[in-house]
């Protein structure tokens, strides 16, 4: 059983997610980096936070950054098909830009 403590920072996961998801579908994009990177803080292994972070990064022409959620992520988790494919796509991005 959970305890209210796990509860209580599930809950805010869970919030902090779905304002997250929000702000992006509005393409609030500094917004929805720091929300992420908030999520990120709070909970270091969360993978869609970084794949979001990513997103948010890439559409706010920060592509190395974006590189490095992207990265994470698949370090996290090295089946993440999204990660991989966002992961190209922003090396394809950076070396545009270099």
């Amino acid at each position: 059983m959970m305890s209210h403590q796990g509860e209580d920072k599930a809950r805010l996961r869970h919030q902090a997610t779905r304002n997250a998801i929000q702000l992006a579908m509005e393409s609030r994009w500094k917004e929805a980096i720091s929300v992420n990177r908030g999520i990120i803080e709070s909970f270091p292994t969360e993978v869609d936070a970084y794949n979001r972070l990513g997103r948010a990064l890439t559409e706010c022409g920060e592509f190395a950054e974006a590189r490095a959620a992207y990265g994470r992520t698949v370090e996290l988790d090295p089946s993440n098909t999204i990660a991989r494919k966002n992961l190209s796509l922003s090396d394809a991005q950076f070396r545009q830009r270099a």
